[in-house]
């Protein structure tokens, strides 16, 4: 399967190793987390406004198995660190936290989109 995947922050193997060469179920997946990413950024969006860090832990929790079944780089210390400090962080610290891996999130659905365009 010839895949154009110039990536920045997906690493591919998994996905395309899990896909069995199978474009069809590569695309399936791939469009599985376009929907699925924005709903949770949505709510992750608005528990930080409310400062509801119970719900910030479980959609970050949520979201885990799917940045790395994605090959998402660099998020596992980060989804750790919430699992395990969400009660604790400064909320400022939580707030720069959030926001920064927002931006890398936005950056990951837009990677998606331009593998979809270029490859389907």
């Amino acid at each position: 399967m010839e895949i154009k995947w110039q990536g920045t922050y997906i690493d591919p193997e998994n996905l395309i190793e899990i896909s069995h060469g199978d474009k069809r179920r590569l695309l399936k997946y791939l469009n599985r987390f376009q929907e699925l990413i924005p709903e949770r950024i949505a709510v992750l969006e608005e528990s930080l406004k409310v400062n509801d860090r119970k719900m910030i832990r479980q959609i970050v929790h949520k979201m885990g198995p799917q940045l790395q079944f994605f090959g998402v780089k660099d998020t596992a210390p980060f989804v750790r660190r919430l699992e395990f400090e969400y009660e604790t962080i400064p909320y400022d610290q939580l707030k720069v936290l959030i926001e920064s891996f927002l931006k890398k999130m936005d950056a990951v659905q837009q990677e998606v989109a331009m593998i979809i365009k270029s490859n389907f």
